[in-house]
């Protein structure tokens, strides 16, 4: 018999941890390959985790309510032999009674940070949380860890910051949140510290720059209202402005390669897939960036419905953690709650976002004439380590010219029945 480590899914490359919701099968029990053993969640989605064999649960170290980093063990499965040759490349670990080595982790921390390298036994979340607040390997490891043989925790490294760190360069810690006797409070949802997180890695990673361009959308807004019933009878989803966006964004970036590109320590990483992203609201605490692969290998309808589809799984809860992989560039349509205009944060590690205002009449001078026009304000938020200021004008305005120049041909739209 043979021991195999299931660990917490790496669901994306900006998820750097997940919480247990619940255990589906339990310690002793029987389990299936393939069968779901535990569900857990992200800031992203709820996801269920599979056996990868045949065999017994023998052990769970996590239990419903905590947090696991991507990558950690989280249980053991007692396999055949056989089994365990059948499972692949998937993460092992050596387990010893209950003292546990895992000896390689998938996380997303700073490549460059040496003095991390091969120590395996700091966990992902404590190794983030030291470089985020520059500490040093000999101050680490003069921390008394209270973990399993010493280790040193999250929670060993926040009381150790809360007590012995200096004020912060502003000269003034965060000062307590004065609260009264009818206001109420209560913790951040998992879900919510996950996307502050991720937020605040993300302003102090990318130098944030953000251009405004005016867009006339009135073609489009023609074309949607003409063709939109027919759209829907003909392709089963709907004509949407985000779809437009990722229609036109996808074959900018075939143009411009510096935009589809990430930042790998002081390497610049270009793609080679255009894989779009898009910011959908699930909740008033949460949302989701489900992702559209190789968007410009689509034609429209094809985006259309496979964004419909995305969304609609989004907000039921049952997107897959493979539907937000790879994403190379993303989409904030905040203009569907009315906002006319925003400064979106990069979603890392990315680097450049576009987001997308409300629609709306306005009276522009046309031809030495006052007429009525659909207008749009697109904005663009890049990373000026790697995009300077005229590329970022560029681009933005080959997104603009493209959106404008739309026609129901290059729509695949010209054998719809149009409205009557």
């Amino acid at each position: 018999m043979s021991r195999i480590a299931i660990v917490m899914p790496q669901m994306g490359q900006s998820v750097a941890e997940g919480t247990i919701v619940r255990w589906e099968k339990n310690q002793g029990e029987s389990v299936q390959l393939d069968e779901v053993v535990l569900e857990v969640e992200t800031d992203k989605t709820t996801v269920e985790v599979e056996s990868p064999g045949d065999g017994t649960l023998v052990s769970c170290l996590k239990e419903a309510g905590e947090i696991a980093a991507a990558g950690e063990v989280i249980a053991f499965l007692e396999v055949e032999d056989a089994a365990e040759a059948a499972e692949g490349d998937r993460p092992h670990a050596d387990a010893f009674g209950d003292q546990v080595t895992v000896t390689a982790y998938n996380f997303n921390v700073d490549p460059n940070a040496d003095m991390l390298q091969g120590r395996s036994s700091l966990s992902p979340s404590v190794c983030r949380l030291a470089l985020e607040h520059d500490i040093t390997l000999p101050e680490l490891e003069g921390i008394d860890g209270t973990g399993a043989s010493g280790r040193v925790t999250k929670h060993d490294l926040l009381n150790y910051l809360a007590r012995h760190r200096e004020p912060s360069a502003s000269g003034r810690r965060n000062r307590p949140v004065y609260i009264a006797d009818k206001d109420e409070s209560a913790p951040m949802s998992s879900v919510r510290r996950t996307i502050a997180d991720h937020m605040v890695q993300s302003i102090r990673t990318s130098a944030h720059v953000t251009m405004v361009h005016e867009v006339d959308m009135s073609e489009v807004v023609a074309l949607r209202t003409l063709y939109k019933e027919s759209f829907v009878e003909t392709f089963g989803c709907k004509f949407s402005y985000t779809a437009v966006m990722c229609y036109a964004l996808s074959r900018v970036l075939k143009k411009f390669p510096d935009f589809n590109a990430a930042v790998s320590g002081t390497d610049i990483v270009w793609h080679k897939h255009i894989n779009i992203g898009f910011a959908v609201a699930v909740s008033k605490q949460s949302l989701v960036v489900p992702v559209i692969q190789d968007c410009d290998q689509l034609d429209f309808p094809e985006i259309s419905l496979r964004l419909d589809t995305l969304m609609i799984q989004g907000r039921q809860g049952k997107l897959r953690h493979e539907d937000f992989e790879h994403g190379t560039f993303t989409v904030s349509n905040f203009g569907a709650f009315g906002s006319l205009i925003g400064t979106p944060i990069i979603n890392q590690p990315e680097v450049a976002i576009l987001g997308m205002g409300a629609i709306f009449k306005d009276p522009v001078v046309r031809n030495n004439e006052i007429v009525i026009r659909d207008r749009m304000y697109l904005s663009l938020s890049f990373d000026h380590r790697v995009i300077d200021g005229a590329l970022g004008g560029q681009f933005l305005k080959a997104i603009q010219d493209t959106a404008e120049s739309f026609d129901a041909d290059g729509l695949s739209l010209s054998g719809l029945q149009a409205a009557t």
